[in-house]
């Protein structure tokens, strides 16, 4: 018999405010909402890992609130659990610290589980600073290329990001933008967060992914993603519906990250 696990996997967009889960088997995470409402959402459920049955796994986005409570259990609670409006009652006031929360659940579970293991992770959402984010939408043209690189500077700037960091971000704007031009679809869209790293993304219609290249000396492009790779600590692709966002990462200094 085939060795089988199951699992939920879910991300968290604190820009956007939603969370987008996967199952494997496995039960949906309990959605405790900031008016003392819960939820367990019907999701599609793909089959444990380790099968070679079953329907791919589907991903779903779903809205959470500022202040939600994300509840992930183990497979077993859900089927000794007790009912849905005791769930409620202790998950009514989900603004309490999640230690204690937590430990509630676990308290009046305690008769019910029968001895089986039980494992609970709780989360509470909260959104991105909007002073931390700053987004422009580009013309689909090549003089957009320089316009962003000015956007970006002038945001670093306020941000209060050293020179040299600054000079590096314009650079890999400069490379994102001058790809979702050449070989994306619009809308562009340009963005930049500053948290305790630097991020740049860049968005646009066309879901095919870029690929890294290693340009040879005559050839006159075709070095955006090498230098990228290069410049930033991090750098990937995000698919979306509407399209893909390329993204890179960089590290601030301690006196950046502290303001």
């Amino acid at each position: 018999m085939p060795l089988t696990a199951s699992c939920v996997y879910a991300v968290h967009d604190p820009l956007a405010q939603t969370c987008t889960i996967a199952l494997a088997g496995h039960p949906p995470p309990v959605i405790a909402h900031p008016d003392g409402t819960t939820e367990m959402p019907d999701l599609p459920a793909g089959p444990p890992l380790g099968t070679t049955e079953g329907p791919p796994f589907a991903a779903t986005t779903i809205s959470v609130a500022e202040g939600s409570v994300l509840v992930f259990l183990t497979v077993s609670l859900p089927r000794n659990s007790p009912s849905p409006a005791t769930l409620q009652r202790v998950l009514a006031h989900p603004e309490r610290p999640l230690q204690d929360l937590c430990d509630d659940v676990l308290y009046r579970l305690r008769n019910d589980t029968r001895h089986s293991d039980v494992v609970l992770l709780l989360a509470r959402t909260h959104p991105f600073p909007a002073d931390q984010v700053a987004t422009w939408h580009l013309d689909h043209h090549p003089q957009a290329v320089a316009a962003a690189r000015t956007h970006a500077r002038h945001q670093l700037i306020l941000w209060g990001v050293d020179e040299e960091t600054a000079y590096t971000t314009e650079m890999i704007v400069s490379e994102l933008v001058t790809n979702a031009i050449r070989y994306g679809t619009p809308p562009v869209q340009l963005q930049l967060i500053k948290d305790r790293t630097l991020a740049c993304e860049v968005h646009d219609s066309n879901s095919l992914a870029p690929r890294l290249r290693h340009a040879k000396t005559i050839d006159e492009g075709g070095r955006g993603l090498f230098i990228i790779a290069q410049l930033a600590q991090n750098w990937g692709v995000r698919y979306t519906l509407d399209g893909k966002t390329v993204w890179a990462e960089q590290s601030l200094p301690p006196a950046t990250t502290a303001q």
